[in-house]
């Protein structure tokens, strides 16, 4: 007779499935944020837009519906509405949002969203981050954003 049953001295058959369920969960969890972040970082359809100077036309057209609303960022990541007169500092991407949408209201912009080309000038300097929040911004009040670019003027021996 022993003090402990025989039961207790068999090894148990039982296999622990709580770690591997561990581990999936934040596979999962790993490749749904990876995806995720994918897809709103990566697969945005942004094109990058030549400008050209009064040598040539612009490759972006207005055409008779649709209409243009130039936005620039600085080197130091503040924005600016730019107008053929005058260039209008916005303290922030709300303020960007309100008055992209105060103009759709009045009726300044045209009915069809799609039909206001939103150009982003961005200069050389600018970080990364508030070009991508202010690409999001737009997109968050129904507009498309198009970065467009200016290509280096070419200095001859004649303008030196």
């Amino acid at each position: 007779m022993s003090l402990i049953p025989e039961e207790h001295l068999k090894s148990k058959s039982n296999f622990n499935f709580a770690p591997m369920i561990d581990f999936l969960f934040l596979m999962l969890a790993f490749f749904a944020t990876l995806a995720v972040s994918r897809a709103s970082l990566y697969d945005t359809k942004l094109n990058l837009v030549q400008l050209q100077t009064e040598k040539g036309a612009y490759p972006i057209q207005p055409s008779d519906e649709s209409h243009q609303i130039n936005i620039s960022i600085t080197d130091t990541g503040d924005y600016q509405w730019m107008t053929e007169i005058q260039a209008y500092p916005m303290e922030n991407l709300q303020r960007i949002q309100k008055e992209l949408n105060y103009q759709h209201q009045i009726g300044l912009l045209p009915k069809d969203k799609h039909q206001t080309q939103i150009l982003l000038h961005i200069d050389r300097n600018a970080s990364w981050d508030p070009v991508a929040k202010l690409i999001f911004a737009i997109r968050e009040a129904g507009f498309e954003a198009f970065p467009v670019y200016e290509p280096e003027e070419i200095v001859t021996t004649d303008e030196k």
